[in-house]
């Protein structure tokens, strides 16, 4: 891949070209007898004059004007002392101006220093004026029209470079406001992402470890107690499948949900939920003391089912982790706010079910922030576990 020139040699290259290709144009026209210019100097010189703001038009256009003003205007003057014969003559000016107020410089400093040029090279050299008006004062009138025009062009170029300049900026201004919006949304896309991801994952691990602790200490259960009796067995394969025909329900449910872009059932039918809840894990083996209030509603169903969703993890934990075979689950629905605790009196299994280092706590924690309350869970001084979950009614 080719590297990209720098700007000073692009506009080194253009600058020469435009005067080469000017002094070219003069001399075949010349030479094929078709013009017959008055100065061909001054042709020449004006020529190689508008090589310099094209030159410098990017990195040095304040120095191409101020060269441009002093040095073409007193070579023009030297070769048409009489002054400009063609309105040709003042594009190097215009030129120059134009690019200067477009970098940036103040339109009234480029028009006062532009302007004055403009009327000497219109008039001519001082001493060839002070020539024609001790031969004829009448010689010393000069076509107003023309010289309205040539300061008129300066003006309008001046003019139109300023507003370009401003366009420019405008433009560059918008372009990392664009850029900036640009690299924000991509933040926010990968922010959204991960929180669905998260998302997706602290729901399937709700559902997918709840039912599958409770197999798994069901056939552990099964295994360690059944010994020669064949109907132990039968009890724990009856009870296996349809909790695992619930579990594919959950799963199927989560998914619907995810489709749907809902967080859950609405608020009412939270009661209803969390009591179905606890008859599972008591069905699974875990005695549960069970105390919520008779009429109650969630705010919200994000807010339903983070109390569903953090009573089941809780539960499930105690099945896994929990050699106490029994919990405590209390929900106070207060004026402001929701508390719901889970109670583990404890000790530990010495051998859980489940291995540490799992999301579950995590999960909880999420929950809680996105409802915009809090969650505590600890051990207890008396060898147990307790989750405290508060989430405000009001949201």
């Amino acid at each position: 891949m080719p590297r990209p020139r720098p700007a000073a040699a692009e506009d080194a290259v253009l600058g020469l070209g435009v005067a080469a290709a000017w002094v070219l144009a003069v001399q075949l026209l010349r030479a094929a007898e078709l013009w017959h210019p008055r100065g061909v100097g001054s042709w020449w010189c004006a020529g190689l004059a508008l090589a310099v703001p094209l030159a410098l038009r990017r990195t040095a256009p304040r120095t191409a004007l101020a060269v441009t003003l002093v040095g073409y205007g007193l070579a023009a003057t030297a070769l048409a002392p009489s002054g400009i014969v063609s309105v040709v003559h003042v594009l190097p000016v215009v030129l120059a101006a134009g690019l200067a107020a477009r970098a940036g410089a103040r339109a009234p400093l480029v028009v006062a220093g532009a302007v004055p040029v403009t009327v000497w090279l219109t008039v001519g050299a001082p001493a060839e004026v002070l020539a024609r008006a001790r031969q004829d004062p009448r010689l010393l009138v000069v076509d107003p029209s023309d010289l309205v025009l040539l300061v008129g062009l300066v003006v309008a170029a001046t003019a139109l470079g300023s507003a370009f300049g401003r366009l420019a900026s405008t433009s560059a201004a918008l372009a990392a406001r664009h850029r900036e919006l640009e690299r924000l949304t991509g933040l926010q896309l990968r922010e959204a992402v991960h929180a669905e991801r998260a998302r997706i994952a602290r729901d399937l691990h709700d559902v997918v470890a709840h039912h599958v602790t409770a197999v798994v200490v069901r056939a552990q259960a099964a295994d360690r107690v059944g010994g020669d009796d064949p109907e132990v067995y039968r009890d724990a394969v009856r009870w296996i499948a349809p909790t695992g025909r619930e579990a594919l329900a959950a799963m199927r449910s989560v998914v619907r949900v995810l489709r749907e872009d809902d967080d859950g059932a609405p608020g009412d039918a939270a009661p209803t939920t969390l009591t179905a809840l606890v008859d599972g894990v008591r069905r699974a083996g875990l005695v549960v003391d069970l105390d919520v209030p008779p009429r109650w509603s969630a705010p919200s169903p994000e807010v339903a089912l983070a109390v569903v969703r953090t009573a089941q993890e809780a539960l499930t934990n105690v099945v896994a982790h929990s050699a106490a075979g029994a919990a405590r689950l209390r929900l106070l629905a207060g004026p402001g706010t929701l508390r719901l605790e889970v109670d583990d009196p404890g000790p530990a299994r010495d051998r859980p079910v489940a291995g540490g280092g799992g999301f579950g706590l995590v999960g909880m924690r999420e929950r809680a922030q996105r409802c915009g309350g809090d969650l505590v869970a600890g051990p207890t001084a008396a060898g147990g576990w307790s989750v405290r979950l508060e989430v405000p009614r009001g949201r």
